[in-house]
């Protein structure tokens, strides 16, 4: 019980300061439709094959390439924008 105490005791301070506290719930129905899913198992798999490797069979890796992605950072882009 000291925690939650703790825990009321804290929320009482922040709301003397301005803070605003609010509550909103999430519905799986939000998450549903025509979302692209993410493999982040199948793509860290064909990150670890190198370039010559064959691709595994399989509907994911149909159209892709082996080895890790060729990705051109400009830092001076990202310094003034």
């Amino acid at each position: 019980m000291k925690r939650q105490e703790q825990l009321t005791c804290m929320l009482t301070q922040m709301r003397g300061h301005g803070m605003m506290l609010t509550t909103s719930t999430q519905s799986s129905d939000m998450f549903k439709g025509p979302v692209r899913r993410r493999h982040p198992a199948f793509d860290d798999w064909l990150h670890q094959l190198s370039r010559k490797d064959r691709v595994p069979r399989g509907r994911y890796f149909r159209g892709k390439r082996p080895g890790k992605p060729l990705i051109i950072v400009d830092e001076f882009w990202q310094q003034f924008s």
